[in-house]
């Protein structure tokens, strides 16, 4: 693995007719082929681009840009380095 991204994500349930919401947190890792989220594996050459929309507050948005569209994350911590990393070996 070349780095990791922690990303956190809400689930809400409802227990004793009362709605809890869980959060939840994971990483998006970088290797030198593939991208692997929690949810989904996506190959190197399916990722079209990266990019980081900083928020006030504690959350932040990751975005993967990829052939089967964008999928978003929500992160803490600033993914800049993660996406320097990955612009060393995204395929041209």
């Amino acid at each position: 693995m070349i780095y990791s991204q922690p990303i956190v994500w809400t689930t809400r349930k409802i227990k004793h007719n009362q709605q809890h919401y869980i959060e939840k947190e994971a990483s998006v890792d970088l290797y030198k082929d593939e991208v692997v989220t929690p949810f989904d594996r996506f190959p190197i050459k399916e990722i079209h681009d990266v990019s980081y929309r900083p928020l006030p507050g504690k959350l932040s948005f990751f975005y993967l840009h990829t052939v089967r569209g964008v999928y978003t994350y929500r992160v803490k911590s600033s993914p800049e380095d993660w996406i320097a990393e990955y612009k060393k070996i995204q395929i041209k």
